[in-house]
């Protein structure tokens, strides 16, 4: 591994003045053609199976408002979502966010929001109009988003012609339904590079995309304690894709910003076949260059700079990257598209639906780009199954032939197939009506999914929801039964450190001080077992609190919320 930093300069090929001509010639008569076709001006919207597909064209405001009138349904329903996600965030959040929320939000959106290279506050305004909304409250719901991904970059050796290839499945909640994937073409009228982006309505980023000039990156969060930047912010994430030729380019991009919005891990590729990872903050950035021809990443830092500033090193972002590099050593020198879309489609490392694996349920976005024919293909199959789907291709800019679409995986559609989407939908459906408040007939589906000895089903975890439904309706005893269940050898690690704190809480309360401090000592040896893992959400709560146990008996007092641990998107 070696990091550098990009000089900025892009090296551009010469050829003979015959050639020239020529290739000026045929795009002329390209541009001609594209230019009397009135289709080919309009913003148009086509619908590819379960994949929404926008043309736009114009400055960025105007192509914000395009998506909102092609997306008038999809975009108002996630507009909705995530306003009320905003909300009940908000409801929960201290008085510094409150006070943030009311007078320092709409004091940025006047005073910040203007003058951004890549337009992306002038798309978010032509939404906001287009939808007929506050434009503050388009930014609000734009803050809701959080999500994980895993991505794979080859080039060289590593792939069948020696170009380079990524791979990606973004990891995020389709909202119950909601939230559609959307590749969109891009065709600004500012001079900016034409360029193929993924995601979904309202999306503002582009997840994985791929412009004219053969250059691609892929965007995965990166958590880090500030997480986003308000004060004059650019966006290199979307910037790079309109200017950049090339990786050192995109680089370029984003080492010279002021200020990025938002921390990012941002995969890299090009036509040359380079490939590349930035690691940023919201003030700086660490390049990664694999020692090989190919890496794979997902959610967690692998820079020596970074890593002290990640949030997020969680047992599911380590699995998830393990599982797609083995996935991609065992294809090292035969990878094509077509390979790409059997890696992305692995499943090798668990049995299990509910289980960090690199085809997991949480799929929305399941995409491959080949920088050199400028092509992203794209899965018309959403969620649980998104990576499974027919890969449609998508290509940048004027194209002499459109590649082929990539065939379904012959599973899918097919009895056993279909029993794991059902499978998948009960279990949201549970935990759908837990946060409903509906506990009792959340506790009906998790027992009759466990009476049916449901295969497909991570014990653990299993037991872990049918203790949290005891827990929530005062049923101690049961629960602490199922907790030892889910507190055995073998769990989830998260799955275990839980049920050992939540034994111990239960002890506590029981008055059974001695059991209670051994519980606490287990659970706090694991975590210490497994330094690898520092997730803020998860593995820091936990260990406060087997601090606090240690220090004192938990006897008073309402008891925690557990957490939902399930691994399924709602």
């Amino acid at each position: 591994m070696t990091a550098r930093r990009c000089a900025g300069e892009r090296c551009i090929a010469r050829s003979g003045a015959v050639l020239v001509a020529v290739v000026l010639a045929v795009l002329a008569l390209d541009v001609t053609a594209r230019a009397a076709d009135p289709e080919l001006q309009r913003p148009q919207r086509e619908d590819r199976g379960d994949l929404i597909v926008l043309h736009l064209r114009g400055s960025y405001y105007e192509m914000g408002r395009q998506q909102a009138a092609l997306l008038a349904p999809e975009a108002r329903a996630v507009y909705e979502l995530q306003l009320r996600q905003y909300g009940e965030y908000r409801a929960r959040a201290g008085l510094g966010f409150k006070l943030l929320d009311a007078v320092g939000l709409p004091l940025w959106a006047r005073v910040a929001l203007h003058n951004e290279a890549s337009g992306f506050y002038d798309e978010m305004k032509g939404m906001a109009d287009g939808l007929g909304v506050p434009r503050i409250d388009v930014l609000r719901a734009e803050l809701t988003l959080t999500g994980g991904s895993t991505v794979f970059a080859a080039t060289r050796t590593a792939t069948a012609d020696g170009g380079a290839i990524i791979g990606r499945n973004a990891d995020w909640s389709d909202g119950y339904g909601l939230r559609r994937p959307v590749v969109t073409y891009y065709h600004p009228t500012n001079g900016d590079l034409e360029y193929v982006a993924a995601g979904w309505p309202l999306a503002g980023m582009p997840v994985v995309g791929v412009n004219e000039a053969g250059f691609a990156l892929s965007f995965n969060f990166f958590v880090t304690d500030t997480t986003a930047s308000l004060w004059f912010p650019e966006w290199p994430h979307r910037r790079a894709l309109q200017v950049a030729h090339s990786v050192e380019e995109g680089i370029h991009v984003f080492t010279h910003a002021r200020r990025l919005g938002m921390p990012t891990f941002m995969v890299m590729a090009d036509a040359g076949g380079d490939i590349a990872l930035l690691e940023c903050t919201v003030h700086d950035c660490a390049v990664f260059r694999p020692d090989g021809d190919w890496f794979g990443q997902a959610n967690h830092a692998r820079t020596q700079p970074m890593i002290p500033l990640d949030r997020y090193r969680s047992a599911d972002s380590f699995r998830r990257r393990a599982a797609i590099e083995a996935a991609v050593e065992r294809r090292l020198g035969t990878i094509t598209p077509l390979v790409a879309a059997d890696i992305l489609r692995d499943r090798s490392n668990s049995a299990y639906v509910n289980e960090p694996v690199v085809a997991n349920v949480h799929v929305l976005n399941a995409a491959i780009v080949q920088p050199a024919s400028r092509t992203l293909w794209h899965s018309t199959t959403m969620q649980p199954l998104a990576p499974f789907g027919e890969m449609v291709p998508f290509t940048a800019g004027a194209a002499a032939a459109t590649p082929r679409s990539l065939p379904a995986d012959p599973r899918l559609g097919t009895p056993s197939m279909e029993h794991e989407r059902q499978i998948v939908d009960e279990v949201r459906r549970a935990v759908r009506l837990f946060d409903e408040g509906r506990i009792a007939d959340a506790g009906a589906v998790w027992d009759r999914l466990a009476d049916a000895g449901e295969s497909l089903l991570e014990p653990h975890r299993l037991a872990w929801a049918r203790a949290r439904v005891r827990w929530t309706t005062g049923n101690l005893r049961e629960a602490d039964a199922l907790l030892v269940d889910a507190a055995r050898e073998g769990a989830p690690f998260e799955v275990r450190a839980h049920a050992l704190v939540a034994r111990a809480l239960i002890a506590d309360r029981e008055r059974r001080r001695a059991d209670a401090v051994a519980l606490y000592r287990e659970a706090r040896a694991y975590l210490d077992a497994h330094p690898e893992y520092r997730d803020k959400f998860l593995v820091v709560p936990l260990a406060e609190r087997i601090a606090a146990g240690l220090e004192r008996p938990q006897i008073e007092g309402e008891f925690p919320r557990l957490r939902d641990l399930q691994y399924v998107p709602h």
